[in-house]
């Protein structure tokens, strides 16, 4: 039985074997990695990131299509899916309710309040920038009546100063 490591020193030592494309000088570094896979084991490749490469040729066709414009339809909102007109069969935790009705319930009444805190939220968000506005407008206001007094006292200043001018 030969050992693996001398038959890669006797593939080393001819220099004109096919499987050996490595000069000497990276044969050090190359024959670890070829020791360990010298016995006919065959090597594992990592498993394929799908999702990597789903983003890349997607990437990729928007690359070959780079004219046209892309149409992103990211909101940011989450959509608030009006109330139902008229519940039929209302259903509730009292006691003869079936096994099933109580989380029935419970999931009816989670989207309910989650429907309200949205509105409630939108409606806050509302308020939040009517009042940023009527600050604004109240700082442009006292902005500009500070602008025009200054305006006032530098034409005041500007006529003191010609009529002394004028007046020597």
């Amino acid at each position: 039985m030969t050992d693996p490591s001398t038959k890669k020193r006797a593939r080393q030592a001819d220099s004109d074997d096919p499987l050996d494309n490595n000069n000497s000088a990276s044969t050090s570094t190359s024959s670890h990695v070829d020791d360990n896979h010298s016995d006919g084991a065959t090597v594992r490749k990592k498993p394929r990131n799908r999702d990597v490469d789903k983003q890349r040729s997607e990437i990729e066709m928007l690359m070959q299509r780079i004219d046209t414009p892309i149409d992103l339809d990211i909101s940011a909102k989450p959509i608030i899916k009006p109330p139902r007109e008229f519940e039929l069969n209302v259903r509730g935790s009292s006691s003869g309710a079936g096994s099933t009705d109580f989380h029935y319930y419970q999931q009816l009444r989670r989207k309910e309040n989650l429907r309200i805190q949205l509105i409630e939220a939108e409606a806050a968000e509302d308020t939040a920038k009517e009042q940023y506005k009527d600050d604004l407008d109240i700082l442009k206001r006292k902005d500009n009546e500070k602008t025009a007094k200054n305006r006032a006292k530098r034409q005041k200043r500007k006529k003191n100063k010609d009529k002394r001018s004028d007046a020597k």
